[in-house]
């Protein structure tokens, strides 16, 4: 690449160096330059004799310098410490360098940064090495690296994979040498540079070498890139990232020999010698970014340049210093926006290590350039830069035309591929393909991105939408959103069987709360499936079967631990997929002695404790959804009592052992707390259990009752011979079926009232009543049974003059329920047709009465006179037994009466007596001891006699009559305090059969005489 073609920009400014005591002048030091000495303070000379090159350490304050003396002279100087007496800095070093032969200047010298290595070049073509730790070491190794008739022009280092190789550059080769091992020479080009022409490159290393035809690039390999640049050069040096080239006037001899060089100084005297050089050019390149940076001219010539202090120092040859100094980089950019260099403007930021904003706001301006150009292509290429710095709506709003959509499209999708688009990006995106109607980008954004780099909710809702619900679909489907996948399956494409096969495979949990939202949609269309997705949701089949399809097959065991064989773990692994008992490589994984099987441990676990935690659904959440399907409801009811409960009409005892065992496995609880309390309950129903079955069994019973719910009649098919109806309609084609259906249902009903297991849990009173409704006499009669309500049994077959089962009825529950026969006394003697049928039985049911005195004869005769319907010869034979059975009752009673009267006349005299009539004791044996009284001796007015020391001596009663005193104190006492006790008195009132004898005994007590009143 030509230079020619590079742009040209002015980014140095040049300044004249003056002397800070004249501003008119030079500094001193570069007024006057001894031939003899070369300067570093005008006070003292610290170097003596001619100094043809120094060299300044760049990571130490370590300078290196070379006198022309004979052997050549290497001085080492520490600038940083001071000789004290001299004033002067020390010398760490001082090298000759001896090549053996007749001594020749140094041309050119190379120094490693860790001062391991020098390189010195001759003019006579030899290049002398010299190795070692050259400011501590004392001694060092010299090595002749090199010889040949070309004189040395230049040489660098560079460190390369751990080697160090040395560029030598002659006026006709440029050669490689490997300093850290045998010093090969290895020539990689044939055409050298003048002296002065060669430099490394602060930046990539290389050695940069300007000939009179351009300038080259040498690494390890060989020459590299290189930039045509025509014209004679007399010196290059590096800066920073800059190549400083100095040109001579054409008119001037390009090439400097040795002594030419060294030759030139500026002296005091009159024998100064007049500089040929006049208008030398001075250019600098920036060949990182490819642009020529300043270009200036020098009248008389330039002496030497040097980089130092951050600028470029040019000591001309009339001794004036110029300096160089570069613009800061914000101000090189704005030269380069006025002109539109906005990409040259890019990489010299890039080169400047400027951070992402910076650069992002290069890129917006060049953007705002190409857009204000109408060039949108162009411009939008440079705003996708500027993605995650510049805020997208700026760019959004400029392309928002609908001419420029294509463009937005471009930005919208690289922003959605760095993640960095919102809700809003993926709508207006989603909205563009719509619009343009490419289906094919819409595809390649939606269906290829497999991280789903945007925002998934909104883009399923733009694709709905505008009608693509395939794409909405899909994207439901990918990122898990089942709620928008059925809604558009079921909503917007009407595709029900899809969506019912994706709820079944989602798991019991999502099916649970999906089919609560579109169940009822799905069995308007799709009846049967869905009824048997809810049997299984309900009874624990569907998550068995999602966790069957999802468990892999066992595979051959990884690792095998070690156990004592007397461990049985048969009981352990028997839920496990190979811990079956009837598996034959169970049975002898098993009964090895040491082994068990540790495949895929975490999983199994996992699967295992969600399996077991996992609760069924409440069946009545669902009841609901088959609104306008009762038939399926029917069959869901009883499908799902069957598997969870053993249903109805069968041995009850049995399955509900079968389901206890595999409620234990879907049903059971991680909590031991509960297992606990379950083990302690020994199997009692949760009450929430209790309820589901209750509602359960109550909606079912309603169903078999209820005429409405019956499959209707349909007659009328198509011309293919389908039936009309709804899809899945349960119907029947005539009225016979449709009755036979009518007696299955109540059959059912009546199964279900009469089943010992489920009759505890539907509600007695609820089914009574549906009963009622549908006129369903064999349910009601079975509840009144059950409930004990037998009046009630005997009233509805009065009600129904049905005197067969009203005879039948009495017979069953009369042994039960006294009460019975007033009221079919009652009922016989209501018509003439009852009685007449049944005159026997109201003979016998008198009869009955009569034995067991059920009701007094005067009730007999009112109850059988409220009609005119019955004889007196028909209870004449009764009246007859009862007045004589009450004659002889009254005349026991007066018996009774007469002796009590006596005994209590009796009673009476003998209190008077003891008041009034002194008493004469003539026992003459003592009561207790039953030998012959004498005194001292103790009489009792009951004429019971003892002696004294019989007797104890605080007991002042009779202890013969002692007991019996005692026993009729107590119950006077008794009497007493039931006297308060109210409540006792009524409980016994109300649990006797004949509440006149309780009342009668507590006034034969005399217990009321206690009573207080109370107002």
């Amino acid at each position: 690449m030509s230079v020619k073609q590079w742009r040209q920009f002015n980014f140095f400014d040049v300044q004249q160096v003056k002397d800070a005591n004249d501003s008119t002048k030079s500094p001193e030091v570069f007024q006057v330059i001894n031939s003899t000495t070369s300067a570093i303070s005008t006070d003292r000379e610290i170097i003596r004799g001619r100094v043809t090159h120094m060299k300044q350490m760049k990571q130490k304050n370590i300078l290196l310098t070379v006198g022309e003396v004979d052997p050549p002279l290497i001085k080492i100087w520490d600038l940083d410490k001071h000789d004290k007496s001299k004033g002067t800095p020390i010398c760490l070093r001082t090298i000759k360098v001896s090549h053996g032969g007749k001594p020749f200047p140094v041309s050119t010298i190379a120094v490693l940064e860790n001062l391991g290595q020098i390189a010195v070049g001759l003019d006579n073509g030899v290049v002398v090495l010299i190795k070692g730790d050259l400011s501590r070491d004392r001694y060092t190794k010299q090595k002749v690296i090199h010889e040949s008739d070309e004189p040395v022009t230049g040489l660098g280092f560079k460190e390369h994979n751990k080697t160090i190789i040395l560029f030598i550059i002659t006026t006709n080769n440029v050669l490689t040498c490997i300093t850290t091992s045998r010093n090969s020479l290895n020539v990689i080009d044939d055409q050298g540079c003048a002296l002065g022409c060669a430099v490394i490159s602060d930046t990539t290393h290389e050695m940069v070498v300007a000939k009179d035809e351009a300038i080259y690039f040498y690494g390890p390999d060989g020459r590299g890139a290189c930039f045509a640049y025509e014209g004679t050069k007399s010196a290059v040096t590096w800066f920073k990232s800059n190549l400083i080239i100095v040109s001579p006037p054409a008119s001037q001899p390009t090439r400097l020999t040795t002594t030419t060089r060294t030759g030139i100084s500026l002296q005091n005297n009159s024998s100064q010698i007049s500089v040929p050089f006049e208008l030398t050019k001075v250019t600098i390149f920036d060949t990182a970014n490819k642009f020529i940076a300043y270009v200036g001219t020098f009248s008389h010539g330039v002496r030497t340049i040097c980089c130092e202090w951050g600028g470029i120092y040019i000591l001309g040859m009339d001794g004036k210093l110029y300096r160089l100094e570069e613009k800061d980089t914000p101000t090189k950019l704005e030269i380069l926006f006025k002109k539109n260099l906005y990409l040259l403007a890019i990489n010299l930021a890039h080169s400047q290590k400027y951070d992402d904003a910076s650069i992002s706001e290069i890129f917006k301006k060049y953007g705002d350039h190409l857009y204000s150009k109408v060039d949108y292509d162009s411009a939008m290429a440079q705003y996708i830069r500027t993605i995650g710095q510049l805020e997208p709506s700026y760019i959004i709003r400029k392309f928002l035309d609908a001419q420029r959509i294509h463009n937005l499209v471009n930005y919208l999708q690289e922003l959605h591929s760095h993640g960095l688009a919102n809700s809003d990006h993926t709508t207006l995106l989603l909205n563009c393909y719509t619009k343009l109607k490419d289906v094919a980008r819409l595809d390649q954004f939606i269906k290829t991105d497999n991280e789903l780099k945007f925002d998934l909710e909104t883009a399923i809702k733009v694709c709905r939408q505008a009608g693509y619900y395939e794409h909405a679909v899909y994207l439901a489907k990918k990122g898990d959103e089942h709620d928008l996948y059925l809604k558009i399956q079921i909503e917007d494409v009407k595709d029900y069987e899809n969506a019912l096969d994706y709820i079944r495979n989602l798991g019991a949990f999502e099916a649970d709360r999906n089919l609560q939202k579109y169940g009822k949609i799905l069995l308007n269309h799709l009846p049967e499936p869905t009824t048997k997705l809810l049997i299984d949701l309900c009874t624990g089949e569907l998550l068995a079967a999602v966790q069957r399809a999802r468990t892999p097959e066992p595979t051959v065991p990884t690792v095998v631990q070690q156990y004592p064989s007397s461990m049985n773990y048969s009981p352990g692994l028997s839920f496990l997929p190979f811990g079956s008992s009837s598996s034959p490589n169970a049975a002898e994984m098993l009964s090895a002695p040491i082994s068990i099987v540790q495949t895929n441990a975490t999983a199994v676990t996992t699967r295992l404790k969600k399996s077991l935690a996992y609760r069924p659904p409440q069946v009545r959440v669902f009841m609901s959804l088959f609104v306008d399907q009762p038939n399926y409801l029917i069959q869901f009811l009883e499908e799902v009592s069957q598997k969870r409960w053993g249903g109805f009409g069968f041995d009850h005892k049995s399955a509900q052992h079968n389901h206890s065992s595999a409620k234990e496995h879907v049903l059971a609880d991680n909590d031991a707390d509960e297992r606990a309390e379950s083990v302690k309950s020994s199997g009692d129903e949760l009450d929430p259990e209790i309820e589901e079955k209750k509602a359960v069994w109550n909606t079912l019973l309603e169903l078999y009752l209820s005429e409405a719910y019956l499959p209707p009649v349909i007659s009328t098919k198509d011309a293919k011979g389908r039936k009309f109806g709804a899809p899945g309609t349960f119907a029947v084609s005539t009225e016979t079926e449709r009755v036979k259906e009518k007696l299955i249902r109540k059959d059912k009903a009546l199964q279900l009232l009469k089943n010992e297991y489920v009759c505890i849990s539907y509600d007695t009173n609820q089914a009574l009543v549906l009963c009622y409704l549908a006129q369903f006499d064999e349910g009601i009669i079975y509840l009144y049974e059950k409930m004990k309500m037998y009046e009630d049994i005997l009233r509805l077959y009065m009600a129904k003059n049905n005197t067969e089962k009203v005879i039948q009825a009495l017979k069953k529950y009369g042994s039960q329920d006294q009460s019975l026969y007033p009221l079919t006394l009652t009922y016989f003697s209501s018509s003439p047709t009852n009685l007449e049928t049944s005159t026997p039985e109201l003979l016998k049911i008198l009869d009955h009465i009569d034995s067991y005195n059920l009701m007094p004869p005067l009730q007999v005769i009112q109850a059988l006179s409220r009609n005119s319907v019955a004889t007196l010869g028909m209870v004449k034979g009764y009246m007859g037994k009862r007045v004589e059975l009450e004659k002889k009752e009254a005349q026991a009673d007066r018996k009774l009466i007469q002796s009590y009267r006596e005994e209590t006349d009796k009673k009476r005299k003998e209190i008077d007596e003891l008041k009034t009539v002194a008493r004469i004791f003539q026992v003459t044996k003592c009561t207790g001891c039953r030998g012959t009284l004498d005194l001292p001796a103790v009489h009792f007015l009951c004429r019971h006699s003892y002696h004294q020391r019989c007797l104890p001596d605080s007991d002042r009663e009779c202890p013969q009559c002692i007991i019996q005193h005692r026993m009729i104190s107590d119950i006077r006492i008794s009497q007493e305090e039931n006297a308060d006790k109210h409540d006792l008195f009524y409980d016994q009132l109300k649990e006797a059969d004949d509440g006149f004898s309780v009342i009668a005994d507590y006034f034969s007590k005399n217990t009321m005489a206690f009573a207080k009143l109370i107002d």
